[in-house]
């Protein structure tokens, strides 16, 4: 099969420029000037954007949370994900205690196989630090997986402890992997809800008081110096204030290799949304923040300091789940749907906006992810040999975010009425038409496991 995509502007993280694609067995074979070759399929691209599919390094698909599932599995996210111009989703395998890295891993290999419209690869999100866990890195690493996931914010037996954290990333590194990190201070969290509780502070409104920036700020701090100590590189993943980054900024400029990730909702959403009768819809961790935090989250993108959007994809009902919080916000389960939204969100808030260009915006939803995570050049990049996976975007459409265009299960997104400039037209994974104007094409299982490289640094 071959695909010739004439007349659009090719733009990489690094180029722009005007060109034909040719595609040939779902790879770039040739790129040039008036491609005039014979394919089975032309499509033409005047007008649009090429861009290289996008890479999602935040999802939690198909997995329990707070004591509820996700009402998204792989078929219905990635369907999503598809529509939204993402081709590519790394999901979080959560490991459950007691248990070990490869039945994590088997596991949501069978959640995704059959299922999956979009390619995939996983991180391993760790209950606890033990040696048992420790010793299957190299194996997990072995199988395609590079990356480890730990969370700060917990208590009790689920709290990580310094002397754990110099463990696991020294054994990352040895193995060739990254560890990636929840940075907020889960003792001073208990600490918090404690007194709120005890004040009658339950409603939504209270969530920022219970997880303030200054929570988050200590544990990347925290994070960042015990990485320095096992010289080992650390991603951080949904950062949301300026009091974090200011950390992330301040340990880049003395040279460490500190990678950081933030949101859409954290760059486009305020902590107004809590005051609404339906706040709770909005409950995420860490949770919104006023909006001159995104303000200082843009000016990181702007200057590099943050690599990566990822969009923390974590579907639940407001029916049923979320208003569960309505008198008492620590019952709603925490996240909300945004992988069909990411790309549109980033293009209207980002690049329409004017804080940053169009080769800015493929490095953050694309290139950079695909770099630290082991994916590139098979995936973020469009060039001979790079799979042949491409939104063709238009940049002048507007579209009004809502429920009714959602492919989300979710009966809600949090992004209703909100009106974006530029959006997908027609994504391609490997020369094939997967969605096209909102509708998707791809059939669940089209989608591959993607084996990760070893960690290096981009």
């Amino acid at each position: 099969m071959t695909t010739l995509i004439k007349n659009g502007t090719i733009i990489t993280a690094t180029d722009t420029y005007r060109a034909d694609i040719l595609v040939k067995n779902g790879r770039v074979c040739e790129i040039g000037g008036e491609i005039s070759k014979i394919a089975n399929e032309i499509i033409d691209a005047t007008g649009k954007w090429v861009l290289p599919g996008a890479v999602d390094a935040h999802t939690h698909l198909d997995v329990e949370c707070d004591g509820m599932t996700t009402v998204d599995d792989f078929e219905s996210a990635t369907a999503a994900a598809a529509a939204g111009g993402t081709t590519t989703v790394i999901d979080y395998a959560e490991q459950v205690p007691g248990g070990t890295l490869a039945g994590a891993l088997e596991k949501w290999r069978e959640k995704a196989a059959g299922r999956s419209v979009v390619d995939y690869g996983f991180h391993i999100a760790l209950s606890e630090v033990t040696p048992g866990i420790l010793g299957e890195i190299p194996a997990m690493v072995a199988a395609g997986v590079t990356s480890f996931h730990a969370r700060l914010d917990g208590w009790g037996e689920r709290y990580i402890h310094d002397g754990q954290l110099l463990e696991l990333f020294e054994s990352a590194r040895g193995a060739g992997a990254i560890v990636c990190l929840h940075a907020e201070n889960g003792d001073i969290i208990r600490t918090y809800l404690g007194r709120l509780a005890s004040e009658g502070k339950t409603s939504v409104r209270y969530l920022p008081e219970a997880r303030p920036p200054e929570v988050e700020a200590q544990a990347t701090a925290r994070a960042i110096s015990i990485a320095e100590m096992a010289r080992a590189p650390i991603y951080l993943s949904g950062i949301s204030s300026a009091h974090a980054i200011e950390k992330v900024k301040a340990a880049r400029d003395r040279g460490q290799v500190v990678y950081a990730e933030t949101s859409p909702h954290f760059l486009v959403l305020t902590s107004e949304r809590y005051e609404d009768p339906d706040g709770v819809k909005y409950t995420c961790i860490p949770p919104l923040r006023p909006s001159w935090h995104a303000d200082v989250l843009w000016k990181a993108i702007s200057s590099g300091d943050i690599h990566s959007i990822g969009s923390d994809h974590r579907a639940f009902h407001y029916a049923g789940q979320k208003d569960l919080g309505k008198e008492d916000f620590t019952r709603a389960p925490r996240g909300f749907a945004g992988v069909q939204e990411r790309v549109s969100l980033v293009h209207s808030a980002g690049v329409a906006a004017g804080r940053i260009s169009p080769n800015r915006l493929v490095d953050l939803v694309s290139a950079s992810p695909a770099k630290i995570f082991g994916l590139f050049p098979r995936k973020g990049t469009l060039a001979v040999g790079s799979d042949a996976d491409m939104i063709l975007f238009d940049p002048a459409t507007e579209v009004t975010l809502s429920k009714a265009t959602s492919l989300s299960r979710s009966d809600y997104t949090p992004y209703e009425g909100m009106n974006v400039r530029g959006a997908p037209w027609m994504v391609l994974q490997r020369g094939k038409v997967i969605a096209r104007e909102n509708k998707v094409h791809g059939r669940a299982g089209q989608g591959e496991f993607l084996p990760a490289a070893r960690f290096s640094v981009p």
